[in-house]
């Protein structure tokens, strides 16, 4: 069964993932690459790269799980990031936080997708930001993808799954 067009709460997604359940997913390939998505409420579009046979490897499992289980912080690092970017400008300035003292970045900003997995480290970027170092290749990593209502940016914010730190921001004009 499909369930292109339905969103489920981020708490079933866990609890059935927990459960090895992993029918609600929609299996797909995109040239030989293997990936599972579904719609969710609080994430969005979440997709998990490097899957097959409509399997989900148990280790990247249990790394979607613990980023799901802790969404609000994750959520929480990007907007602490997001405060920091001067649209005016087109840059990032973590040393100047005038001009969000008026703006609600949480209302502004919001998150679609999220996306596990090597590919979805890999796309390039319109520019980028590092907040610390780059990991090393072949790190497991995930991004969390926000939208300005009004600005025509968008943000993948990236994360390293074991510590679920913010590592780099990466901009793409819309």
């Amino acid at each position: 069964m499909s369930y292109k067009f339905v969103y489920f709460d981020l708490a079933e997604v866990i609890y059935f993932m927990k459960e090895g359940d992993f029918s609600f997913f929609d299996f797909k390939s995109d040239h030989g690459q293997g990936y599972a998505e579904v719609l969710t409420k609080e994430a969005g579009w979440l997709c998990i790269y490097d899957v097959s046979d409509k399997v989900i490897p148990a280790e990247t499992v249990s790394r979607v799980l613990d980023v799901m289980e802790h969404w609000d912080e994750c959520l929480e690092q990007a907007y602490d990031w997001l405060r920091f970017y001067d649209i005016g400008m087109d840059e990032w300035n973590p040393a100047n936080e005038q001009w969000t003292q008026d703006y609600n970045i949480k209302k502004e900003w919001s998150s679609y997708r999220v996306e596990f997995g090597e590919k979805a480290c890999q796309e390039p970027p319109d520019s980028e930001f590092s907040p610390r170092p780059q990991p090393k290749a072949g790190s497991d990593c995930f991004f969390i993808a926000f939208y300005a209502k009004y600005f025509g940016v968008d943000f993948s914010m990236k994360f390293l799954c074991e510590d679920r730190k913010l590592y780099k921001i990466e901009t793409y004009i819309i």
